[in-house]
Formats: C-alpha cells, sequence, structure tokens
C-alpha cells in the first residue's frame, strides 16, 4: 500500500483550494535513475508523488506532501512549461531551472506569506553548507533564496544572491532570470566546478525533476536531408588555400553525413544485449575554416626515438597461443574468473618478427567537455589530445607501423558523431593535419558505440598488434541516460567484445577521479590515469612503445 494513501484527501484540497482547479495527485513506484532519491514529477495536469520519496528527519510525510503540492502550483501558475533545452549545457539547464523554482515560489509567497515556512524546513535540511560541487551550491542558493536570514560565504552563492534579489524586483521577467544562470555558469565554468548530468538531482525533496520546465529534443536517427548528400570528392580534401564560394562554401562550412551504422547496447540491469540500439553515424568534420596544427616532432620523446630504431622483433600479448605466459593477463583472468564475470582466455605471448607491423587505432574523446580550458595556459583538452595523437602519429609513421586517428562524440543514442580523422594508410600531411584540427568538441560521451564501431574498423587489419587507444576526461554519459554506470557497463561489454576479437584496448583518462569506472570499463593495468594533463603526450606515446616493446 502506498504510503501516500492516507495523505492524499487532504493534499487534493489543498491544490483545489491553491489553483482553483483539480490536480491528479498520482502516488507510484521509484520515479527516480538507479542510486538518486526520488522526486516528484510535475505534468500540466498530475503531480507524481513517489512512494520512496525521502522524509528528512524532523518531517512527516504530510508536511513535505504540502510544500510539493504548493511548489507545483507555483510552476503550474507561474511557470512556462515545455520551454526548448536545444543550444543549451546541461547545467544551463539545471541552472535555470533552480532560479526558476526559487521565481515562482516568490511569486507564490506574495499571495500566501504563511507558506515560507512550509519551504524553509526541508530547505534546511537539504543544504551542504560546505559543499563545492556543483549540487551542494545549489542547495546553498536555494536557502539563501528562500531565508532572508542565511548567510553564505562563498563567493558564487553571495553573487547569485545579489543578482537575483536585485532582478526581484520584476518577478514576471523569466528572461531575466535566465540571463542571471547563464552569467552565473560562466562562473562555474571558470572556476571548474565540474557537473555530471546522470549524477545530479534537484536537492529539495519537496521540489519536482524539472522535466515539466523543459522539451528536450530527441535526433531521428536518420540524419537531416542536407547531411545525407553524397559528396565522395570531400572525403579527401584538396588544395586547402583555395576559396570556396558561393553554395559550395555553405557546404563545406557544415558536416557531412556519409554513412550509418547500427549497433547494440548492452543494458546491465537486464543483462540484456539491445540489438540496433544505437546509430553511429560517420561524418566529414567542417575542415575548410580549420586552423592547421603545429608540427610536433621536436616534442617526440628521446627514449621513444631510441626505440624506433630497435632491430628485434616483438613481444606480442594476450595470444590465444604462444610461447610463454602473459602475467598480466593471467592475473586479469584469475579475477575475473573468481568474480564470477565472463573472461577472456588469452594469456600467452609469443615473438613477432620486426618486419610485421602494429596497427594503432587512437580514439579521441570529442564531447563538450574537452573544451574547457587546462589551467591558465588557455589551451584546451581537445587542443592537447590532438597534439598528442599528431606527435605519436609521428612516431608510428618512422617505426613503419600503421595509425589511425578517430573520434566520437554522442547526442543520444539516435546520433552517435564518429570521425575518421586519420585513416590507416593516410599520410600525416597539410591535408590530414586540418582536418584533425577541425574535430568539433560537443554533445556528450557514449563510449560503447564508438568503440564497437572502432573495433569494426581496426579488424579489417591484418597485422598481428592490434591496439584501440581511448584518449578521454571523464566518465561516459550522455543526455538520454539517466542511470549512473550504465554507460560504463556498456563499455566494459564493448571492451571484452573487442578483446575477444583478437584486439587490445587501452585507456588513457585525464581524470585523478577515474580509477573506480576506468579499471571497470578497461580492465586492471590496461587503463592509465593522467593526473597532470600536460604529460599526455609523453603518455601516449609512452604506451605505444611500451605495446609494440621487443
Amino acid at each position: 500500500m502506498s504510503a501516500w494513501l492516507t495523505a492524499l484527501p487532504s493534499l487534493r484540497w489543498l491544490a483545489l483550494g491553491l489553483w482553483g482547479r483539480d490536480l491528479v495527485l498520482q502516488p507510484g513506484g521509484s520515479l527516480a535513475p538507479e542510486g538518486l532519491p526520488s522526486r516528484p514529477v510535475l505534468t500540466p495536469t498530475h503531480l507524481l508523488l513517489p512512494d520512496d520519496l525521502p522524509v528528512p528527519q524532523g518531517l512527516d510525510l504530510h508536511q513535505l506532501g504540502r510544500a510539493a503540492i504548493a511548489h507545483a502550483v507555483a510552476h503550474l501558475k507561474y511557470s512556462k512549461p515545455s520551454v526548448p533545452s536545444a543550444g543549451l549545457k546541461p547545467m544551463s539547464v539545471a541552472l535555470i531551472s533552480a532560479l526558476e523554482d526559487a521565481r515562482v515560489e516568490r511569486l507564490l509567497l506574495r499571495d500566501h506569506p504563511g507558506m515560507r515556512d512550509w519551504f524553509l524546513a526541508p530547505l534546511r535540511l537539504a543544504v551542504q553548507p560546505e559543499g563545492v560541487g556543483f549540487a551542494a551550491l545549489i542547495s546553498r542558493l536555494d536557502l539563501a533564496l528562500m531565508d532572508p536570514n542565511y548567510r553564505d560565504g562563498h563567493p558564487w552563492v553571495q553573487k547569485a544572491r545579489t543578482l537575483f534579489e536585485a532582478q526581484a524586483a520584476d518577478l514576471h521577467d523569466r528572461e531575466g532570470f535566465r540571463q542571471i544562470a547563464l552569467n552565473l555558469v560562466h562562473d562555474l565554468g571558470q572556476t571548474r566546478v565540474a557537473f555530471r548530468p546522470g549524477q545530479y538531482q534537484v536537492s529539495a525533496p519537496y521540489r519536482d525533476d524539472n522535466t515539466f520546465l523543459w522539451h528536450h529534443e530527441v535526433s531521428s536517427a536518420d540524419p537531416p536531408p542536407e547531411q545525407a548528400l553524397h559528396v565522395p570528392q570531400q572525403r579527401q580534401p584538396q588544395a586547402l588555400d583555395q576559396p570556396a564560394g558561393g553554395a559550395a562554401a555553405e557546404v563545406l562550412a557544415e558536416e557531412v553525413a556519409l554513412s550509418q551504422h547500427h549497433y547494440p547496447e548492452w543494458d546491465h540491469r537486464l543483462s540484456l544485449l539491445r540489438q540496433d540500439w544505437c546509430t553511429v553515424i560517420e561524418k566529414l568534420p567542417p575542415w575548410r575554416h580549420a586552423s592547421k596544427l603545429v608540427h610536433p616532432v621536436s616534442a617526440v620523446p628521446i627514449a621513444l626515438k631510441r626505440s624506433l630504431h630497435l632491430n628485434g622483433g616483438r613481444r606480442l600479448r594476450r595470444q590465444a597461443e604462444g610461447d610463454e605466459l602473459d602475467l598480466n593477463a593471467v592475473v586479469e583472468f584469475m579475477v575475473e574468473h573468481r568474480s564470477r564475470r565472463s573472461a577472456e582466455s588469452r594469456f600467452f605471448t609469443r615473438r613477432a618478427t620486426a618486419d610485421t607491423p602494429a596497427s594503432i587505432l587512437v580514439l579521441l574523446d570529442l564531447s563538450e567537455s574537452t573544451n574547457d580550458p587546462l589551467g591558465d595556459g588557455g589551451q584546451s583538452f581537445l587542443d592537447l589530445e590532438k597534439r598528442a595523437t599528431l606527435m605519436l602519429a609521428d612516431a608510428v609513421h618512422a617505426r613503419g607501423d600503421r595509425i589511425a586517428v578517430h573520434g566520437f562524440s554522442s547526442n543520444t543514442r539516435s546520433e552517435v558523431s564518429y570521425y575518421r580523422l586519420i585513416d590507416f594508410g593516410a599520410p600525416i600531411d597539410g591535408a590530414a593535419r586540418t582536418v584533425l584540427s577541425s574535430a568539433p568538441g560537443r554533445h556528450s560521451t557514449r563510449l560503447g558505440a564508438a568503440l564497437r564501431h572502432a573495433t569494426a574498423s581496426l579488424a579489417e587489419e591484418s597485422n598481428d598488434l592490434k591496439a584501440i587507444l581511448v584518449l578521454t576526461d571523464g566518465a561516459p554519459s550522455d543526455i538520454d541516460v539517466h542511470t549512473p554506470h550504465h554507460l560504463v557497463e556498456d563499455a566494459r561489454h564493448a571492451t571484452h567484445a573487442a578483446r575477444s576479437a583478437g584486439l587490445q584496448v587501452h585507456g588513457l583518462v585525464v581524470d585523478p577521479r577515474a580509477d573506480t569506472y576506468a579499471r571497470r570499463i578497461f580492465g586492471w593495468r590496461n587503463y592509465h590515469i593522467v593526473e597532470n594533463a600536460l604529460t599526455l603526450p609523453t603518455r601516449l606515446c609512452g604506451l605505444y612503445r611500451w605495446l609494440t616493446a621487443a
């Protein structure tokens, strides 16, 4: 039996009295993503009250319910529902929503000032006074905007409060509060406050999850008509110094969809591989307007230069049969076996001849977060991973191996953008550098789908040693996935599939907190946490040297 049944009659009368119309109150099961606390869900006619809504200590269900009703009615009376979120970052959506929550509550309190205590009690219990992450700062701001006696020493909270109070002279100006939120998001970006969409939840338990406010477009699996143009001559750009004019310039300024591929996705909660669940779209980036990257030959480490001249054979690891045991693979096999998880039995090494080349595919994370600057130098992770990859490409070509550089980002499962920036056998010339430099950083990081497509590409290579090197700055995420660990488990499944096909998969993660999810995805000793991002070029080349060591 739902815990709400005894409270519903009085709450329905409250909603009718405040709104003047019936609001259907519907109790139900858990409405939150896995690992997050439940929140009410508001629609234009219903308020869904989850059975597992957390009731803070010191409050009862009726007190929490009346605050939820008052807040929902405030949205129904003063908010504009289903506003398009196109063009907004997830952090911007969350902060605009938080200011909208405070704005409508202020408007409701003009007519019903006695309700302030209804909101204050749960806000005080939800505040994280010492936290400096995004969720903690929002909880502090929520209380600051409702309690005039609350004092907060954080400069960002103080600025937000000052801007809000100045705008509060006209609480009906939604656009004014939206601009304040965008200004505050910029400040959070400058101070490197991280935001993980799949790990954020509205702090106050009586407030709804804000889905009432937004309309999120979900891309179709089919590309728009202008992307379906067949332009094979753009696959290998030529004459970069020649200007383009007229309609041709318009086409070249946009990405071009070259092909579509459908891949499954692993649902770890159901132990189910959902077939044809993700659409990977190979695209050509708008290379015409890109600036060329500087040739990084001088940056190749001395130790790597020396290794290029080794004449001996190389030791191939993780082979199905061979001369000796690969101790790292054996240890990983025993860990997986004792954990009762599926484990591959490729744990031998054998020596290949010196003239047997390797095929290396570097897979770049091109998500929005890669645009963030590193330190005070202004260089972004996106710039750094491109330069590191060019350094590696020079080293690989000098040794006679084969290399490809691909990149990916995602905008829901229907649009995983995949860029073949440098393909196997292509020269590392000015055209290749220009295409690589044009790769955009945007959207999210659906790693599993990209890994499956990279595996299919690398499987066509005939060399004995084939490896995928993933460069990323964080855990997999996407805006249509609200369950923590879902995309981590899917990426792990894709990694196992690649290794079963005879490929090596290694991850270089520029995130000091990546140990848990990186180990889960890539396995023990197959991931490398780069705490100092500026060392990424050296670490990448060092990983290649280790893979191809004799």
